[in-house]
């Protein structure tokens, strides 16, 4: 009994650190069950509660950092829980006898987490060095949780800032202010280099940090899903133009598909097939209707 709940907490541990590991230092790789639980949260507020899509990112966030906290917490209170009984002394006042159960345990495990002293001592140097490690554990898991909660709103910003931008460009062709046709092709082409730019910035910002892609826009003019397709038009209108421009709009359009690629095979589970019909279904996945060239 003692060998089982030990290796089954040891798992514990390790599934969290490997989680931890791939979601913050190897995206690429991504954790799974940290996917999983955005993914599925993501996809339920959109299926039972679409007005409220824009709380799926900040609550895949805690739900993902509440996974890692419980499951160290839960992982090392499997490893007390059989020693409870001999391997620890506890303070005057404590009934030792109440803390012979899990419930004890992950009293026990809490409090070296958060580095709290509950009055309960290892008598054995190996477990008190199991505490030490625990308590390391949870300054790094804090540590690790406000980094990266950190580092997720400027790649909010900045995708935000592209869709923005684009979307005042898109009103100012709506508008008949200015056409892009009517733009001197330098102007053009400093305008598609840009875009794709910030294309390739978002692309990897997102790769760096997928959870952001759960992180909905409360105003249609932010969001990079719906402006998207105009972006796409743009550059699809242009590449056949002379000179550099024809190369800003080759770069905008490759960009693009670049994005959508990363999209389709992470968030959306389906190949890349075309552009359009990518940008369709990025759209529908953020309830936004595509934005097209006027």
């Amino acid at each position: 009994m003692t060998i089982a709940l030990t290796i089954i907490g040891i798992v514990l541990i390790l599934a969290a650190v490997r989680d931890i590991f791939h979601t913050l230092f190897n995206p690429s790789k991504q954790g799974d069950l940290s996917e999983w639980i955005a993914r599925g949260i993501w996809r339920t507020t959109k299926r039972t509660i679409p007005r409220a899509l824009n709380y799926a990112g900040p609550i895949a966030f805690v739900a993902v950092v509440l996974y890692w906290t419980l499951s160290m917490v839960c992982g090392f209170a499997l490893i007390y829980f059989p020693r409870m009984s001999h391997s620890f002394a506890f303070s005057a006042g404590l009934d030792p006898t109440q803390y012979q159960t899990l419930l004890g345990s992950l009293d026990a495990s809490i409090g070296s987490l958060i580095t709290l002293s509950t009055g309960i001592y290892p008598k054995e140097p190996w477990i008190q060095m199991v505490m030490g490690i625990e308590s390391i554990f949870g300054f790094g898991l804090l540590t690790a949780s406000v980094s990266w909660i950190l580092s997720i709103y400027p790649v909010l910003e900045h995708r935000k800032s592209l869709a923005h931008e684009a979307s005042l460009m898109h009103f100012a062709e709506m508008q008949g202010i200015r056409r892009l046709r009517e733009v001197g092709e330098s102007d053009l082409h400093d305008i598609l280099l840009g875009f794709a730019s910030q294309m390739t910035t978002s692309r990897n910002e997102l790769i760096q940090f997928p959870i952001t892609y759960y992180f909905h826009e409360n105003e249609g003019q932010t969001s990079l899903a719906a402006i998207l397709p105009y972006l796409a038009d743009i550059a699809a209108q242009n590449v056949r133009g002379e000179g550099a421009v024809a190369l800003a709009a080759t770069a905008l359009g490759g960009a693009i598909d670049d994005y959508l690629k990363f999209v389709s095979r992470t968030f959306l589970d389906r190949p890349f097939t075309s552009r359009y019909e990518l940008l369709r279904a990025f759209a529908a996945d953020h309830l936004r209707d595509a934005v097209r060239s006027p």
